[in-house]
């Protein structure tokens, strides 16, 4: 029996070496919302030596179920999409399904995907 591709549980700072149309799940803060766009900018200063990278992350598809906290700036929200490439430069995904994080612990968030990548 045949179902939908699974997705892979990667850091925000991991998107760009995903291949595009890579189905991938992650954890990222709202900096920006651009409404015209219907677009997300996500970051996540992790590792935290260097800049934090920054997703672009189409919600045009899911805009119907996302409520309005989800999309503040400040709010951490998990993403399942696709990863694109553009001709804008930077780290592009469409997503397929956004729901709050809630109080997520970095820490051990951060800790339990990278144990997860040495296990897999």
């Amino acid at each position: 029996m045949n179902g939908p591709v699974a997705s892979t549980l990667v850091l925000l700072g991991e998107l760009d070496r995903c291949t595009p149309g890579t189905k991938v799940r992650f954890l990222g803060c709202v900096d920006e919302y651009l409404l015209k766009s219907a677009t997300l900018r996500l970051k996540h200063a992790y590792p935290p030596a260097g800049a934090p990278k920054i997703a672009s992350v189409n919600i045009e598809h899911v805009l119907e179920s996302i409520k309005r906290h989800e999309i503040e700036v400040g709010s951490w929200i998990n993403v399942i999409g696709y990863t694109e490439r553009r001709k804008e430069k930077g780290i592009h995904v469409q997503a397929i399904a956004v729901w709050s994080a809630g109080n997520v612990n970095l820490d051990a968030y951060q800790s339990a995907v990278e144990k997860r990548k040495e296990a897999g």
